[in-house]
């Protein structure tokens, strides 16, 4: 009888030890990280349209991949097309997904983690192109990155000639071949697309600074409390120790190589 008594406690106590081990790996949720490609916050050297292998880097994609490494994540960053990263994220658990502008339109959609960066979203208009506010533009063809927060600005306030792009390189390449009249889009990716087609930043018709754009790292909504305090903890350790302002140094200086069309793999989907 005692020999069963012992046995017994013996299992409830296992079972103790075995469910005090396992709650922190509860707590911890093992994030798949996904995004697009995003030029300058996250993109390949070459481009996927250039060459099957390429360098993953990027403002946003090195400040993740950074506090990744501290916090002790095991997965790397998987590239695809940004319309399927937001699915993802938005209808399946335990995602995270970078570089995604926080807007109205997204806030409830999503657990938004910490804002790596701040940009200006705003209006580039063609050579003549009243580019000063939205209105002038309404009626004319726009160029936004498909399902971004610039598409669905435009399309809530009544724009009908929304021209979305799956790279934001064919918006530049749309505006100075004059395929379209205006481009709403965050001014760093404005200025590093247009480099990539061979342009001239100098003469950009920039005009409207329409919103701020905070650019995040964010997760689905299911993203534990407990874990989403421990990516901002690492963040903050990366801001702290001054790397993550030489991440940000790196990328104001850089200056992208042009990419000629020619050496371009895929075929530009025209919508015009």
């Amino acid at each position: 009888m005692r020999r069963v008594v012992f046995a017994a406690v013996a299992a409830v106590a296992l079972l103790s030890l075995l469910a005090a081990a396992a709650a922190p790996a509860a707590a911890q949720q093992t994030l798949r990280l996904v995004t697009g490609e995003l030029p300058p916050y996250a993109f390949h050297v070459p481009p996927p349209t250039v060459a099957e292998q390429g360098e993953a880097q990027g403002l946003v994609f090195d400040v993740v991949r950074e506090v990744a490494r501290r916090i002790g994540h095991p997965q790397g960053v998987e590239f695809m097309p940004w319309a399927r990263a937001q699915d993802l994220a938005t209808t399946r658990p335990g995602f995270g997904i970078l570089a995604l502008t926080r807007s109205p339109e997204r806030e409830d959609r999503y657990a938004w983690v910490f804002n790596v960066v701040t940009d200006d979203l705003v209006l580039v208009g063609g050579a003549g192109v009243d580019a000063t506010s939205l209105e002038p533009v309404k009626g004319r063809p726009t160029g936004v990155l498909v399902r971004s927060g610039a598409e669905q600005l435009l399309r809530e306030q009544g724009f009908a000639r929304v021209q979305p792009a799956p790279e934001e390189w064919i918006n530049a390449q749309r505006l100075r071949d004059r395929l379209i009249d205006a481009w709403l889009a965050p001014r760093l990716m404005v200025l590093h697309a247009v480099r990539e087609v061979g342009g001239d930043v100098s003469g950009l018709n920039i005009g409207a600074v329409v919103r701020r754009s905070e650019i995040w790292f964010a997760a689905s909504r299911d993203l534990p409390e407990a874990e989403l305090a421990r990516w901002r903890r690492g963040f903050e350790e990366v801001r702290a120790d001054g790397t993550y302002d030489r991440i940000l140094a790196r990328y104001a200086r850089l200056r992208p190589a042009p990419v000629p069309e020619e050496a371009r793999r895929a075929t530009i989907p025209w919508a015009n």
